[in-house]
């Protein structure tokens, strides 16, 4: 599917035509290959030749770690992903979001994967629990609505997902189904969001990537939330049994196996003052085990 450039005048009206259309002209700017792109963002060279080229949705962890291979503002790639996602949403009658490498859109969200539970839920990173967006997956997600004139409305939203991960979108779309002005309160902050759900609490709404890993064909991401003052681990592309772990300089350590699907994310530490905080994916089966750098507080004078 061909799409143009915004350089050649007007970005497309369709808001997915025009993140494609950034997406390429990004990638064309850069001069790398899409295997130099892959090795960059640690998503393959196929899954982006798929997403720059209009086959598949890309994710929003996807764009998220373009942003920051290429040292761009994210701001802008990431308002595209937005309306393209919403757009979706509108044509199929369902919000769509994801974080994997399918037709979909992790993370947080959207946050793609599963509670500490292993059962889905509502955050993103609905997407919550994080986003689950690998490989055409179908998810579940629901929304519950507040009242309005007095009489209680539930809404049930199919999510279509493939892949950010994230985790902050459900909460935010489900605010803006309710008529919400503002989005819902992160529940908790630093030690009292140890080994809580970052989708149950809203943290997700503000979860941002500080950086990633791999371990073969596993994607390992630390998610932070500023509001929060906690991180937590998000694995994609991985198989049933991988465990995604995430860890603190205080000694806290939470786990979470993939029950289903291909992702999930683990409960929350606290990352305050000096700590440090990094995520782990590890192979089904007691396999081979990977980690992130240990990052500190973003902006905290490391030395």
């Amino acid at each position: 599917m061909a799409f143009g450039h915004f350089s050649q005048g007007q970005p497309p009206e369709d808001p997915v035509e025009a993140l494609r259309a950034e997406l390429l002209a990004v990638k064309q700017a850069s001069g790398l290959s899409y295997a130099r792109l892959g090795a960059r963002t640690h998503y393959a060279k196929s899954s982006w030749e798929r997403w720059v080229n209009g086959k598949q949705f890309p994710p929003r962890a996807a764009v998220e770690s373009l942003a920051a291979a290429l040292e761009l503002d994210p701001e802008r790639l990431l308002a595209l992903w937005e309306r393209a996602d919403e757009a979706r949403g509108d044509a199929t009658g369902a919000d769509e979001g994801g974080v994997g490498e399918s037709a979909n859109g992790a993370g947080e969200p959207e946050e793609p994967g599963h509670g500490a539970g292993g059962a889905a839920v509502a955050e993103a990173d609905t997407s919550a629990t994080p986003r689950q967006r690998p490989a055409g997956r179908r998810r579940l997600l629901f929304v519950g609505a507040a009242c309005l004139l007095g009489a209680a409305v539930s809404v049930a939203a199919v999510l279509a997902t493939g892949g950010d991960s994230h985790d902050a979108p459900a909460a935010s779309k489900a605010a803006a189904a309710t008529g919400s002005a503002q989005p819902p309160t992160p529940q908790c902050r630093a030690a009292g969001c140890g080994g809580k759900d970052p989708a149950a609490t809203h943290c997700g709404l503000d979860g941002q990537t500080l950086t990633l890993t791999r371990n073969k064909d596993i994607v390992i991401e630390l998610r932070y939330s500023k509001a929060c003052a906690a991180a937590w681990g998000r694995i994609t592309y991985a198989s049933k049994s991988a465990i995604v772990d995430a860890d603190n300089s205080a000694g806290d350590s939470f786990a979470t196996p993939v029950h289903w699907g291909n992702d999930v994310y683990s409960p929350m530490v606290a990352v305050t003052g000096r700590m440090t905080a990094w995520a782990c994916g590890t192979q089904p089966n007691g396999g081979a085990r990977e980690c992130t750098r240990h990052m500190p507080v973003p902006g905290t004078p490391q030395g």
